[in-house]
């Protein structure tokens, strides 16, 4: 085994593209999802083009203690974790008050609590070895409140916030910790969020998820705290500083609503 790459949310979209990238680059994966069968593909096409090793962990990280538990399963195996990116997450859109409480709390169970959990865990035996580098995923929505993805949006202010902190506290270590924001890209991220069939202009120009997978996996290896991939997003978040909260939330609610 060579240096390894844990990736959360690696069946499809931009994990799936950064899984590709670290293969090409001849990184050994563990790969982290709810679908098994897509899981044992991948593993199966990544070893026969690439010749790296590959497992699989199947974890719905939505439940409470799931990273600990997919922790726990890398440490009997004696696998050490060189770069972690934790990418699963996922939005729903509506209104907060008629989205079910169930539904919120998988949201901030996978958005927030598993991240945070993966980074403490791996984190800490990466910093053991003074030695290692974590990707977080944020998004564009962490950068201004956003009416009808309320919970979506805060919580990837935490995560943009919590991983440039964590960059400060972990970077006398030989550990760098970066955070991607993206702005609207083609994976199923709308169809889970029940969002594609709205007629939205802002959210119908989308990135490639493997243009943004290459962009995070850059600004993971040069040790970039932050980036957010497109230049239109960098250039609305910017503009976002010359408006008082509340234009800035009344601008995005015109925005997300349909």
């Amino acid at each position: 085994m060579g240096k390894t790459a844990l990736i959360t949310g690696a069946t499809s979209g931009i994990g799936y593209e950064m899984a590709k990238i670290l293969a090409e680059k001849a990184y050994d994966l563990i790969l982290v999802s709810r679908n098994k069968k897509k899981l044992s593909l991948i593993k199966e096409d990544f070893q026969a083009k690439y010749g790296v090793g590959v497992g699989y962990i199947e974890m719905d990280l939505s439940v409470p203690n799931a990273a600990n538990m997919v922790y726990e399963k890398l440490k009997d195996d004696k696998t050490d974790i060189e770069i972690l990116i934790n990418n699963s997450g996922f939005a729903n859109y509506g209104e907060h008050t008629s989205i079910s409480i169930k539904e919120n709390y998988e949201l901030l169970q996978l958005n927030i609590i598993a991240l945070t959990e993966m980074c403490s865990l791996f984190g800490m035996e990466m910093k053991k070895r003074n030695s290692g580098m974590i990707l977080n995923i944020a998004s564009t929505a962490a950068y201004q409140p956003t009416p009808y993805f309320a919970s979506y949006g805060a919580s990837k202010s935490y995560v943009l916030n919590f991983s440039e902190a964590l960059s400060k506290e972990l970077e006398d270590f030989n550990v760098s910790v970066s955070c991607l924001s993206p702005g609207p890209t083609e994976t199923n991220f709308f169809t889970v969020a029940k969002i594609n069939d709205i007629d939205n202009k802002h959210l119908s120009k989308r990135m490639s998820a493997k243009k943004v997978a290459e962009i995070g996996i850059n600004a993971l290896f040069n040790k970039k705290i932050s980036v957010i991939p497109s230049l239109k997003s960098r250039l609305l978040v910017f503009a976002n500083r010359f408006a008082s909260r509340g234009m800035v939330a009344s601008i995005s609610k015109n925005i997300m609503k349909s």
